[in-house]
């Protein structure tokens, strides 16, 4: 009985750092396997494979990204992450020739974990330290012709299916022959031959691909942004060969105590690796991407957003679930920008702002954003969400064959294949196009004559897609919102007026709006413009505006324009 529990026990514990890993990222950031997936382009075509195979750690990269297109379905992701960091895990432990701690062979695994809270941390990076992990465990034993072989095949193969990681073959090798060798100085000079060796095939490749040494020796893909190195992620590699090589005292309670040692360094460590305000970015842009707007305001609602991306996201979703006039001001405010935040050469906050002028029926401007996201990928890679947009915003246009050669790239794709050949059969079809429910509405907020126009008139920009169709709430909403935000109520009467003209629309803010503009002109209101409530509520602001605007009596005030307009909120 003791021996079969001891025989189950190791894979017991692998399978229960699966399911852990699985939860991990399944509940607490589902959001960061589709920012991973958004940002490539993996398609199923032997072009796009001959062309990232014929790089150093091309198999890794092609391997990575193939699984990294799952992550469109985060469940499926999360089992495929959770697999991936298992394997290496029990690589580690292979490689000790299972001599080492079982409990420690985790820790590679736990300190990669770390790692991959940095969102440019490639899944390159693991797959290729797996594939090296792969080739150290079948080198040979002994220092015969078999090793000077294998050692002279096996490191330019994992060169190039691993990129410069395979330089832990020799290391490894080196180690072995220090620590278990009997003739140490033959060991040692074929481990120093293996690492000049190593050295000499990379160099060789800079003269074989177009790629600088420098980028060659950190490697393509394992960072999305060229020669910058993880640390933590060299830490998981180095680990890995140190792991095998230590050899914990034989006692009875080595094992447990090294078990929950490692348990503990994990729910500690893991956590450190993931930036809270970074990841809440993250899932507002997924939240925007999925047009999930209630779950937006509820994230919202725990948590007052702060940032351009957070308020704008917001914003966006009282806009889309035409609350905006209403609730703007229970939320921070950061003025007009965090309506339609400046453009920035930012692959992450240009796509979320995209969609908000998306939304608002702007698509040509929507187009503009979708295409420089992609153009500031670091990395250079096509992604798979502007594609799509990009396919979208040609169809609205009529410029049928740009659409046509996106659309293309999706039909060579896993996940967006099927939406491409529904689409496809649009092209050219005016009737269906114009009866299509989105794009056909797209077409209707849409101006008719594209012309440019400066970030400092964006209020003029919504004023004149809410004139040309005034049934566009998100234009209407972001109009009377927009000079609210920059505290400048006599432009707010000006735009309140033409909207009513066209419309009828009083939301809350309005009518707060107004009965300031009034009391500053120290005027009522005409009978009947606002209730009696409204005017009550205004003097009673107005008194405990007189104590002073850091008055505690402000407080009860809080989520109105006045408050807004008092600067009372404005600790952040």
């Amino acid at each position: 009985m003791k021996k079969s529990l001891n025989r189950l026990w190791p894979p017991l514990l692998t399978l229960a750092f699966g399911l852990a890993v699985f939860l991990f990222w399944r509940i607490r950031y589902p959001a960061a396997l589709a920012y991973q997936e958004q940002f490539q382009l993996f398609l199923l075509t032997g072009e796009y494979m001959r062309q990232t195979l014929s790089l150093p750690a091309g198999l890794s990269r092609w391997l990575a990204e193939f699984v990294v297109q799952f992550y469109n379905n985060v469940t499926f992701g999360a089992v495929l992450l959770a697999l991936l960091l298992m394997l290496l895990q029990r690589l580690t432990w292979r490689i000790s020739r299972e001599k080492a701690s079982y409990a420690l062979s985790f820790l590679p695994a736990i300190v990669m974990l770390f790692a991959l809270g940095d969102e440019n941390v490639m899944l390159t990076y693991v797959v290729a330290l797996i594939i090296v992990l792969l080739g150290i465990w079948l080198l040979p034993k002994g220092q015969g012709w078999k090793t000077w072989v294998y050692l002279l095949i096996a490191t330019p193969l994992l060169y190039w299916m691993a990129g410069p990681l395979a330089i832990f073959l020799p290391i490894y090798l080196l180690i072995r022959e220090v620590v278990d060798s009997k003739n140490k100085s033959k060991g040692i000079l074929m481990g120093i031959v293996g690492l000049i060796y190593m050295i000499a095939i990379v160099i060789l490749s800079s003269h074989i691909v177009n790629y600088p040494l420098d980028w060659l020796s950190m490697g393509i893909g394992y960072y999305r942004f060229p020669l910058v190195i993880s640390y933590a992620s060299v830490a998981a590699a180095v680990l890995a060969i140190v792991v095998a090589f230590v050899r914990l005292p034989q006692r009875k309670w080595t094992e447990l105590v090294a078990t929950i040692a490692v348990a503990v360094v994990a729910f500690l460590l893991i956590p450190q690796g993931f930036d809270a305000k970074k990841y809440d970015l993250i899932e507002y842009d997924y939240l925007v991407r999925t047009h999930k707007w209630d779950a937006i305001i509820a994230k919202s609602e725990r948590k007052q957003p702060d940032l351009p991306m957070s308020v704008c996201a917001t914003n966006l979703a009282l806009g889309m679930t035409n609350q905006l006039g209403d609730r703007a001001f229970h939320f921070y405010q950061r003025g007009s920008q965090g309506l339609l935040p400046p453009f920035e050469r930012n692959f992450a906050s240009t796509l979320l702002t995209g969609e908000a002028y998306w939304q608002l029926g702007l698509v040509n401007t929507a187009q503009r954003f979708a295409f420089e996201a992609m153009e500031a990928l670091p990395n250079y890679n096509k992604s798979c969400r502007v594609v799509k947009r990009l396919a979208e915003t040609n169809l609205i246009n009529g410029q049928y064959e740009v659409a046509r050669k996106y659309l293309e790239m999706l039909q060579h794709t896993t996940f967006y294949s099927r939406w491409a050949d529904r689409i496809m059969e649009l092209l050219g079809n005016e009737k269906a196009i114009n009866e299509h429910p989105l794009y056909g509405r797209m077409r209707q907020l849409q101006l008719k004559d594209d012309f440019l126009f400066s970030e400092r008139e964006m209020d003029k920009m919504i004023g004149q897609l809410f004139i040309h169709n005034p049934s566009n709430d998100m234009a209407k909403q972001y109009l009377l919102l927009y000079p609210l935000l920059d505290r400048d109520i006599n432009t707010f009467m000006q735009y309140f007026g033409a909207v009513q003209s066209k419309v009828s629309y009083f939301p809350t803010i309005a009518q707060e709006a107004v009965v300031f503009g009034y009391y500053k002109q120290r005027q009522q209101p005409p009978q009947g413009l606002v209730s009696d409530l409204m005017l009550q509520n205004m003097n009673r602001f107005s008194q405990a505006y007189a104590a002073g605007p850091k008055s505690p009596q402000l407080e009860a005030f809080r989520g109105t324009l006045w408050y807004y307009l008092s600067g009372a909120g404005e600790s952040k």
